[in-house]
């Protein structure tokens, strides 16, 4: 009896579904791909998990080769369902420059050719076309991602990134590594909001339903306010795309504004963009990395915190201010989490915005907020430590009394604060951190822990926490007991500007602590 030999193939093809895909799991991408080149049964059987990685979400850029990729993805008959998450990515093509040329004729040439197309897809809206053409051929679109950075989570290849789909072969073709993130000249400034508009009108033409837009951005720029310009003549495909909307993440850049009212300065098109997203159930709103937008930041909340309902708090300005110049407020009935960055912030404000979503919120993240407090001499009481007088340990003991019914999450990262008194003293918290539990464990068991010491000991300060659970619970019951401020600088009455703005946005609207309204008085 002769037994009949198998070839490796066929072993690899008898062995259960999940274990090759964990054996597959640990090889490098051309290993991988030559393996489901290896016969029929092998690609059927990987080809699952390699749609899932490697089409699941993938980042293009302005660039003719790498949106054809994504329009003839989006007609694939197996690829175009597993494509969920399509990010672009604000790679430019920077512009060339005669006087240091790269090496050799041909990639000078590549370099200006690579340019010009750039600039022609955004100037004769190719690239809005091309755009709506994929997202009209991808019915099971989820999330559409605007970022200035490639990603580093890829674990296959020795840390190869996740880079937009052509981006390499342009480095290559023209011996320029091209800007990934950031202007490149005064004139790339808007170029975040250029895409945005392309984005969200090829949404629109495409009549698509993501559940969320998302701007990613970790260099200093962001979104201005003409993005979010909904023209009248595009508004039937445009508001369905808003309304559809569950998840919206901003980075803004608000510019100030002479002719501007004080309410609107920077951001009026934005609270109209915003007026229609009412399903939103995830909102995140940060300011650019290195802005100087901090009045228009807390005018923006302040709105946010507003309310047109009968009994409820809204700002001055959207009570008195001209309804043509001021948008009503948004109620958002459904937000249930709440990101907020970057930003300078009164402690009433952060206040009546958490009030407002209290009957929905489940997950709250504030991430480099520096929180302004204002008191009266007669409630200041110089015998408070730091702790006591911080206005992050005031607000979270307010809002513990006020009470956040479904909160699960809140997270905590580089805060600040600062403290002001009507005689004009003003004390800076420029970090406000919490104490390691972990350093602290090690201490009470008898290990020396590295850190500085306060009244209460040496203390470990470390920047970031989660709260969940009943870690959370007891975290709003006694914020003192973990806040830490490890350093100080008490300073004069502050300039005519810093008075103006401390005094338009006094922490109006905790009770009692000594705080005083918008108009002064004790509340």
């Amino acid at each position: 009896m002769t037994t009949q030999a198998h070839s490796p193939e066929a072993y690899l093809t008898r062995i259960p579904q999940e274990v090759l895909t964990r054996i597959t799991y640990f090889i490098r991408t051309p290993d991988l791909c030559n393996a489901r080149l290896t016969c029929r049964a092998l690609e059927k059987a990987l080809f699952h998990s390699f749609a899932y990685e490697f089409f699941r979400k993938k980042q293009f850029m302005v660039y003719s080769p790498s949106l054809q990729c994504l329009v003839d993805i989006s007609k694939h008959e197996s690829l175009s369902p597993y494509l969920k998450h399509v990010i672009i990515g604000l790679d430019q093509v920077i512009r060339p420059n005669p006087y240091h040329p790269p090496p050799g004729d041909q990639r000078w040439l590549n370099w200006q050719l690579a340019y010009a197309d750039q600039q022609a897809l955004l100037c004769s809206g190719r690239a809005r076309d091309m755009l709506a053409e994929a997202f009209k051929n991808l019915p099971d679109l989820e999330t559409v991602d605007l970022r200035d950075f490639h990603s580093t989570t890829r674990w296959r290849d020795d840390g190869a990134g996740w880079t937009s789909y052509g981006y390499n072969t342009l480095v290559e073709s023209t011996g320029v590594r091209h800007s990934t993130g950031g202007p490149t000249t005064n004139d790339d400034a808007d170029y975040p909001t250029r895409l945005f508009t392309v984005i969200t009108h090829a949404l629109a033409a495409a009549k698509a339903r993501p559940q969320g837009i998302e701007v990613v951005i970790r260099e200093n720029w962001g979104i201005l306010d003409h993005g979010f310009f909904v023209p009248t003549y595009l508004q039937p495909d445009y508001l369905p795309v808003l309304a559809g909307l569950k998840k919206l993440h901003l980075v803004l850049e608000l510019q100030p504004s002479r002719h501007q009212t004080g309410t609107t300065s920077g951001s009026y098109l934005l609270r109209r963009f915003l007026a229609y997203t009412p399903n939103l159930t995830w909102l995140r709103i940060n300011l650019k990395r290195y802005g100087t937008d901090n009045v228009n930041g807390e005018a923006l909340l302040k709105w946010l915190a507003s309310s047109s309902r009968p009994g409820s708090w809204s700002s001055p300005d959207s009570v008195n201010g001209d309804p043509s110049l001021v948008p009503p407020p948004v109620e958002l009935d459904h937000l249930e989490q709440l990101d907020l960055g970057q930003l300078h912030v009164s402690t009433s404000t952060l206040y009546r915005l958490f009030r407002k979503f209290s009957p929905t919120l489940k997950a709250i993240s504030l991430h480099r907020i520096r929180l302004r407090h204002h008191f009266d001499q007669s409630s200041f009481d110089d015998n408070d430590d730091d702790e006591e007088r911080n206005p992050w340990v005031r607000l979270l003991r307010k809002l513990k009394k006020e009470s956040l019914p479904h909160l699960k999450t809140l997270l905590l990262s580089f805060l600040s604060a600062q403290v002001t008194t009507d005689t004009g003293v003003t004390i800076h918290y420029p970090e406000v951190g919490f104490v390691d539990p972990d350093r602290v464990e090690t201490q009470q068991q008898g290990t020396p822990a590295p850190g500085y010491q306060t009244l209460k000991g040496v203390v470990h300060l470390i920047r970031s926490r989660t709260y969940s659970g009943l870690e959370l619970e007891t975290f709003l019951s006694n914020p003192a007991a973990e806040f830490s401020t490890p350093s100080k600088e008490i300073s004069g009455p502050p300039d005519n500007d810093e008075t103006s703005e401390s005094d338009s946005d006094s922490d109006d609207g905790i009770p009692s602590d000594g705080m005083l309204d918008d108009e002064g008085s004790h509340l």
